[in-house]
């Protein structure tokens, strides 16, 4: 019986260890690769592609420039048959559904054990549907009443405020995005708008209480 090929990146030393020794133990699944970046996860996806492939959905340090929704679109364009999970400390709920809209196949939260990262693989590989770990779940579920009422932003929107929220400039923001930072300042105006924030102390405080940063 063939095993599952797997690959992993993640920016944190102590999860992709964590990954490491999971998946060493495992009969079912054979890890080609480990990386700290996406664009090298991208690089080794597009020569070798995995059936599976565990990242983040952001990362930390701002000198990173593949990150968000921007990832998950080019991992899929160079790998498209590669199951997607994220392993992730993302919290907002909005976010979270339009990665699952993106095409992600599994949702699997830090805060959860790191042994739901095996059952993830175990459902996308066996069944056409997707998964959420424990507190995936309730982060959608119990949300669901909140993102009714909130107004809806494109995912080019909240990766901007989530971006802004979290330190970067429009110069930086627009640099990452490899768009103008015209682009930029209208999406930020256009979700400011739409959430009747006013100020930049606002915006930011919104981006805390909905778990973007």
């Amino acid at each position: 019986m063939r095993k599952a090929t797997v690959a992993i990146s993640d920016d944190h030393p102590h999860i992709l260890n964590s990954l490491l020794a999971i998946f060493s133990q495992q009969e079912k699944y054979e890890l080609l690769y480990k990386t700290i970046v996406g664009e090298e996860l991208l690089k080794r996806l597009s020569k070798q592609p995995t059936d599976i492939a565990i990242t983040d959905f952001a990362v930390d340090h701002n000198e990173a420039k593949l990150d968000g929704f921007t990832k998950i679109k080019m991992i899929h364009a160079a790998a498209p048959k590669v199951k997607l999970i994220l392993l992730t400390s993302q919290r907002n709920s909005a976010i979270l559904t339009k990665a699952l809209d993106y095409g992600v196949s599994a949702i699997v939260s830090k805060s959860d054990s790191i042994d739901e990262i095996t059952q993830a693989c175990d459902h996308v590989m066996r069944y056409n549907d997707k998964f959420l770990s424990s507190s995936a779940y309730k982060i959608l579920r119990s949300d669901e009443s909140k993102i009714k009422k909130t107004p809806a932003l494109t995912p080019r929107e909240l990766e901007v405020i989530r971006m802004f929220s979290g330190g970067l400039t429009l110069a930086s923001i627009a640099d990452r995005q490899s768009r103008s930072i015209s682009t930029i300042s209208t999406q930020k105006h256009n979700a400011m708008r739409r959430l009747g924030i006013t100020s930049n102390i606002e915006l930011i405080r919104y981006a805390y209480e909905n778990g973007l940063i």
